[in-house]
């Protein structure tokens, strides 16, 4: 009985032997059917399962990129037969003609200087051996005494007030960038600047308001660094209040600050909030020139204050400007005025500069009538910042 179970399973294992066998047969020739035929050994490399090269490559055809390349070809012998027959300066002035710059832009003669070109030792205060601007001991506070004289505008004028900011980074286009606007534009200054002092005053003998830039720190901190004068969010409030003081130190006169972007965020305005307390005391202005309405929901009771209406910054295409521009127009007519924060860009400068050569001048009703004028067609009229702000 026994051995004849034992036959039985070895029958078994035998016939389960030859059905995996021929079973495995057919798999095999299955797969090589189902391979694709490859034309050399490279190509099998490229697409064998167990090799980490890519699974998919486009190729171009030929008649594409030969076409491409006759294309690209042509343009560029064209291009240097222009080339050939240029001197350097046609050179230069072709490479110029389509890129943004001021070196266009006229300069502005006649410009009278503020009333206070340099700083006043009465509108001083020294804290931690740094001097900075400070409300005098009769009450008279920089903002208003650095400021530009009020001027009188027309009843049927829109108040336009411009700011360009990061002054003194680049020397030489910010000592050029100063005779090119009418003195209502304000300054605002980088604490990197280079000898801000020096030009601070040369902005000032042209009638130009001055203002220090206010960093706060970098929304992107993991790539990118405001600076060591820049708030920071880890730093102890005394820390913070001497980045403050070293930002507007130098014995300058300096009309207020401004809040250039970063972070201002829930978690971070009660920090803001106390050192823009401090800068109150001391009779600064405070411009937001952030962008967003983070700062503008710190409240601060008897602190000057304004939030800029239209901002310019990352995108310097001149479209976009334009759109900005003629939105800026609308809020004008709207509010009654309204304030333009820019970057120093060369896109920005010209874009601005020609926009404000649109406005019309100032007539009254009687000049109108004498001068047979029905309707003004640019009603607007270029402002100091500081004549939009009221305490």
């Amino acid at each position: 009985m026994a051995k004849t179970l034992k036959q039985k399973l070895l029958i078994l294992g035998i016939i389960i032997g030859i059905i995996l066998f021929v079973t495995g047969i057919g798999y095999y020739f299955a797969k090589q059917k189902s391979e694709p035929e490859f034309d050399s050994k490279i190509a099998r490399i490229m697409f064998e399962r167990k090799n980490k090269s890519p699974k998919y490559i486009i190729t171009l055809p030929d008649k594409f990129f030969y076409s491409r390349k006759e294309e690209f070809m042509n343009a560029k012998d064209k291009k240097t037969e222009v080339e050939k027959d240029e001197s350097y300066e046609q050179k230069l002035q072709r490479l110029m003609k389509g890129t943004p710059h001021i070196g266009k832009l006229k300069n502005i003669e006649e410009k009278k200087p503020l009333p206070l070109v340099e700083s006043s030792k009465d509108l001083e205060s020294s804290i931690n051996e740094i001097t900075v601007p400070a409300t005098s001991p009769d009450g008279k506070k920089p903002w208003i005494e650095y400021a530009m004289p009020p001027k009188e505008i027309q009843p049927n004028f829109f108040k336009v007030a411009i700011l360009i900011n990061g002054m003194g980074l680049n020397y030489r286009m910010s000592e050029e960038l100063i005779g090119k606007f009418p003195s209502e534009v304000g300054f605002a200054f980088s604490p990197y600047g280079r000898d801000n002092k020096k030009i601070i005053q040369q902005a000032r003998q042209q009638g130009h308001e001055t203002y220090a830039d206010l960093l706060l720190a970098s929304k992107d901190f993991l790539k990118s660094d405001s600076g060591p004068l820049s708030l920071s969010i880890t730093a102890s409030l005394d820390e913070n209040k001497l980045r403050v003081y070293k930002t507007l130190s130098g014995a300058m006169p300096t009309g207020g600050i401004v809040i250039n972007d970063g972070m201002a965020g829930e978690d971070s305005r009660p920090r803001i909030k106390e050192l823009l307390e401090e800068v109150g005391k001391l009779g600064l202005l405070m411009i937001d020139a952030t962008g967003e309405d983070d700062v503008s929901k710190i409240e601060l009771s008897g602190i000057p204050r304004r939030k800029a209406d239209i901002v310019i910054k990352d995108d310097f295409r001149p479209e976009t400007i334009k759109q900005q521009l003629k939105e800026a127009e609308f809020i004008a007519q709207e509010k009654g005025s309204v304030l333009i924060v820019s970057g120093m860009k060369a896109s920005a400068i010209r874009e601005l500069s020609e926009w404000i050569n649109t406005f019309s001048p100032q007539l009254s009703y009687q000049q109108m009538k004498e001068q047979g004028v029905e309707e003004i067609e640019r009603p607007f009229a270029l402002v100091p910042i500081s004549s939009t702000v009221t305490e």
